[in-house]
């Protein structure tokens, strides 16, 4: 008597059961996956794959109990000597404990040793005759569980017992599956499997099949063509056995009405994909919109205020530096900076407070601001300009600081910035209030910080005065005056 095995294949029902078998499974990719990184990543740091079966579960039990001691001493010590082989052993105990169930875990470490053997074995067959494969043979990866189609995971006798006609299956600590054989079922289980294709899972009853030995009645050949139509042609030797062809017209059939029933499924998910993909574009377009109107209603508003104000408080004359309304426009800064950048809209800032300013009289001047936020308040900003030497800059910026060796004070960057391009446009190397260096470092280092909302509603131009909203009135007042 001989001694086969054979399978059969049960499809799991029910929602809870489905899940429990399907989440396991899972686990044991995760598992898989994170033993394939840290292998890979072993070897790319120490030049050899830690492959040992013994070494490996070691890794991930609670002690070693193997023979070969000093070689897993060796990989662990290796592996916690680098921080993130570290951390990916610790996640990969952790997974190995929410499995809860070391038999499996052992067949999925025993599957990724077959998995690199195979590797070394392409490899090698590689090298020797390259013509016969289609690309370089790679190293196992790891599967995404996103789009993983089928996995599966031997149990030995300890995971699973027999009573009658029931199979009972355990998951994991305090879970368990029952699965109904056949009526009577004769045959000794060796062992279960666990898997799943596509959406389903499934139990793989392992089991043993005796069969008699027998020999061959004759000495006859026979050739046999596989084909499509024609999916068996026969020819035997034998003088009086006729030939025979066994069709394959109806698996080309049933074939071509999957791939038509598939390809209406692929075309509903384009008509689908383009559905979305015009809601979404939709979407787009009402989200563009409303960003344009509230972009555009603001930036009106900001132009209306500042333009107000300084009229309001005896301006003349705006000077705006031009560097933000040209060097910016169509660079790549990166995604962060492009969004808060270059995606807004600068020169539209600069159009609006131009025409706003030039309805109460107002000049409104573009000034070329390089080394504006870079140069000291006394140093000389022409010749700056003029050499390009930053030594006369007299200063240093960094951040939002600007640290002024003149005075030996910090100053903000962007106001000092703003000065510099007041004295570029004005054409001139020290404004009036120098004299005051009290108010100097007041303008300089003490702004009034204004949330936009405050800035529409809240400020005014009294309260811009140093010194309080009542000397600004009076200040304003005896301007007032003099202009007649």
């Amino acid at each position: 008597m001989l001694s086969s095995k054979r399978v059969l294949t049960i499809r799991v029902g029910g929602k809870e059961r489905k899940r429990k078998v399907r989440t396991l499974l899972l686990d044991l990719v995760h598992f898989r996956n994170m033993l394939i990184i840290l292998i890979t990543k072993y070897k790319e740091l120490y030049g050899m794959y830690p492959l040992h079966q013994s070494i490996l579960y070691g890794l991930v039990a609670k002690t070693y109990t193997g023979k070969y001691r000093q070689e897993f001493e060796k990989v662990l010590k290796n592996i916690e000597s680098n921080p993130k082989l570290g951390e990916l052993l610790k996640k990969l105990k952790t997974q190995k404990e929410r499995i809860d169930n070391p038999h499996y875990v052992q067949y999925v470490i025993r599957q990724v040793i077959r998995d690199f053997k195979s590797f070394f074995k392409a490899v090698e067959n590689f090298r020797a005759n390259p013509e016969r494969f289609k690309e370089v043979p790679r190293t196992p990866k790891p599967k995404k569980l996103k789009y993983l189609m089928n996995f599966s995971a031997e149990g030995n006798a300890n995971t699973f017992k027999q009573e009658g006609d029931k199979l009972i299956i355990k998951l994991r600590n305090g879970k368990y599956l029952k699965v109904k054989l056949p009526k009577d079922f004769p045959y000794r289980i060796s062992s279960v499997r666990l898997k799943f294709f596509g959406d389903d899972p499934y139990v793989d009853v392992v089991y043993e099949y005796s069969l008699e030995a027998k020999q061959p009645k004759g000495k006859c050949s026979a050739g046999i063509d596989i084909g499509l139509n024609e999916l068996l042609s026969v020819v035997s030797e034998h003088p009086e056995l006729k030939s025979f062809i066994v069709s394959g017209k109806e698996i080309k059939a049933f074939n071509q009405w999957f791939n038509k029933e598939m390809s209406k499924l692929r075309s509903q998910i384009d008509n689908l994909r383009n559905e979305m993909k015009k809601e979404l574009e939709l979407k787009k377009k009402i989200l563009s919109a409303h960003r344009k109107r509230w972009i555009d209603n603001n930036l009106h508003k900001i132009a209306r205020k500042l333009v107000d104000l300084l009229y309001e408080t005896g301006h003349k004359t705006i000077y705006i530096g031009k560097n933000a309304l040209e060097s910016k426009n169509g660079i790549d800064l990166g995604k962060k900076t492009n969004q808060e950048f270059v995606f807004i809209p600068f020169r539209r800032l600069a159009e609006l407070i131009k025409y706003k300013a030039q309805e109460l009289g107002m000049e409104v001047v573009e000034v070329d601001e390089s080394y504006t936020s870079k140069t000291s308040p006394f140093a000389d900003i022409f010749k700056v300009k003029e050499t390009k030497n930053g030594e006369l800059c007299q200063g240093k910026r960094e951040g939002n600081l600007f640290k002024d060796k003149v005075l030996n004070k910090v100053f903000h960057a962007d106001l000092v910035g703003a000065l510099n391009i007041l004295r570029v446009g004005a054409k001139l190397l020290r404004l009036s209030f120098y004299e005051n260096l009290k108010v100097l470092f007041i303008k300089l280092c003490n702004p009034l910080r204004l949330k936009l909302i405050d800035f529409f509603y809240k400020v005014s131009s009294e309260s811009l005065w140093i010194g309080g909203s009542r000397q600004g009135i009076s200040v304003l007042a005896g301007w007032m005056e003099k202009l007649g």
